[in-house]
């Protein structure tokens, strides 16, 4: 399938973006993909820290200097970039460059770069969620409720009803024992 933005290259990434209830859809080349996506704020921008931009630029640029440069004039792979996610196939210095994980795998496999920021921005790791308001309530006691019935029946003079509420109450004070 060619890009719906381009129609020239391969589309290889599927993007889907609901703005005001107006879905959007499209099939996109990895060069219009990363257009498209660049403008939206990354993960790594909602934080102030360096660390996201360059992380060992500063550390490994004076001690070492040339020493770990590549012959293509890059960083050599090993420092930030060897990890790959096994899934989606998004390296470390991806993940570090643009701060956005590439799949729900990358959360396990660079839980060690991300779960620090996601505990500064949730203030946890885990999702604890919330019980309903009736789970803090203390359970009825069904007894309760076949005590008051049964003191109306014979109130009422309804004595077989207060027979077989009588009855009740005894099984199941019986089972609670």
């Amino acid at each position: 399938m060619l890009c719906q933005n381009c129609n020239k290259n391969e589309a290889t990434t599927y993007y889907k973006e609901t703005i005001n209830g107006q879905t959007r859809e499209l099939h996109l080349c990895p060069e219009c993909a990363a257009k498209l996506t660049g403008s939206a704020p990354s993960f790594g921008s909602m934080f102030s820290d360096p660390f996201f931009s360059n992380p060992f630029g500063s550390f490994f640029a004076e001690p070492f200097g040339t020493a770990l440069q590549s012959p293509f004039g890059g960083v050599a792979q090993a420092i930030g970039g060897g990890r790959r996610c096994p899934t989606c196939g998004m390296t470390e210095s991806e993940l570090r460059r643009t701060g956005r994980a590439g799949c729900g795998d990358c959360y396990q496999n660079f839980s060690d770069i991300l779960m620090p920021y996601i505990k500064k921005l949730h203030g946890a790791a885990a999702h604890v969620g919330s019980t309903p308001a009736a789970a803090d309530q203390p359970k009825a006691n069904p007894v309760e409720g076949l005590k008051a019935k049964l003191a109306d029946a014979v109130k009422t003079e309804n004595y077989e009803e207060a027979a077989r509420l009588r009855d009740e109450i005894r099984r199941l004070e019986g089972e609670g024992k």
